[in-house]
């Protein structure tokens, strides 16, 4: 049963006094910002919020996007803060965590242009969060080429705009995350103990790679799965272990690969092929504690990977204590995540975890 089918807005008569003034305090603290706070978005921003007690349980979705006025493109150009809390009232999603959808080309230019686009959509996400802090979360975007930029941005984004966590691409257009130039942001992120959501985005060595096919069909969850590589096996995993990492659509082909990913680790016993399989537990200097150990501990969300055969390798390599909910909304209908989970057959107890409670050892503040 969806415990929000009734019930779950205030009386109409209320609702509407407590809306406006909730506009009233946002546009205030705007206006104390100064003028420019007041820009059509601002307004935008304003006129969703919502009261709090709206939300008071229900599931956490990790995976969801918004779209920005001043960043053309994306899943849905009409989205609006309003758009996503009708689709979460419906489905019973308590809170959003809301991340970018990309437009890695802008973000990972390496430039001043990419890092002051990346302030910008960060801004612009901590006000969505003031108006409905308990609807919304902020995973923030960071311009990971610009190494300088994004330690300057990670410190922003927490200290300031409190996010709370990092939304990154599986790659920055030509290098993985697990690249050596990327081990101080690393650092920094285990430093601050911090949540990292990876997304995927399609390597600029690596699109329309097969004639007639498109590239969110595969090369989407085959690039998560070189982003979870590179990181592995350039020992960014073990160097930096109180990094929560979050991998999207259920672990993509991580799953079904992790054994193989196992076998070929470099410096074992090996084959002309590489390690030589079943010689050894994939360790070495950079996985000292072996490929399974360091795969078991990243979060899995589940955004149209809910489908039996995903699910069933996620569950078989992972305990239930890292499955996540998430949508992949606007991009995706929330349907196609929500539509197959009866099919998988996990107990209630798995769900309430996959649906809230491990998110919530995540973001604390949302423990209801």
């Amino acid at each position: 049963m969806n415990p929000w089918a009734t019930n779950h807005r205030a009386p109409e008569s209320g609702a509407s006094s407590t809306r406006g003034a909730s506009r009233r305090d946002l546009l205030k603290t705007f206006a104390t910002a100064g003028a420019g706070a007041l820009s059509p978005a601002s307004a935008l921003i304003a006129q969703s919020a919502r009261p709090a007690n709206e939300a008071t349980v229900g599931r956490i979705d990790v995976h969801h996007h918004m779209q920005t006025h001043f960043v053309p493109g994306g899943a849905d150009a009409h989205w609006t803060p309003d758009k996503s809390l009708d689709e979460m009232d419906r489905h019973a999603i308590a809170t959003a965590m809301l991340s970018h959808p990309g437009n890695g080309d802008q973000i990972y230019d390496g430039t001043e242009k990419g890092r002051a686009l990346a302030r910008r959509i960060n801004e612009y996400g901590a006000k969505l969060v003031s108006a409905n802090p308990k609807r919304f979360g902020l995973l923030a975007a960071l311009p990971m080429r610009d190494v300088e930029g994004t330690l300057k941005e990670i410190e922003y984004a927490l200290d300031t705009l409190k996010a709370d966590g990092f939304g990154i691409l599986s790659n920055t257009g030509e290098k993985w995350p697990g690249d050596p130039t990327y081990l101080p942001i690393f650092q920094e992120l285990d430093r601050r103990k911090a949540v990292v959501f990876i997304h995927p985005y399609v390597n600029k060595c690596c699109r329309q790679l097969v004639a007639g096919v498109g590239d969110a069909v595969v090369e989407y969850d085959f690039d998560t799965t070189r982003a979870i590589t590179s990181l592995l096996f350039n020992g960014v995993l073990s160097r930096c272990p109180d990094v929560r990492f979050i991998v999207n659509h259920s672990g993509a082909a991580v799953p079904a690969l992790a054994g193989r990913i196992k076998d070929r680790v470099p410096g074992a016993q090996t084959s002309n092929f590489g390690a030589r399989p079943g010689n050894h537990e994939g360790k070495n200097d950079k996985i000292p504690n072996g490929v399974f150990y360091e795969l078991k501990k990243l979060y899995y969300e589940c955004a149209h990977a809910t489908y039996p055969m995903p699910m069933a390798a996620l569950t078989s390599l992972v305990p239930t204590s890292q499955l996540l909910f998430g949508t992949d909304y606007p991009a995706e209908p929330m349907e196609s995540t929500l539509d197959q989970l009866p099919n998988d057959a996990l107990s209630r107890e798995v769900l309430r975890a996959l649906d809230r409670g491990n998110a919530e050892r995540l973001f604390p503040r949302l423990k209801a």
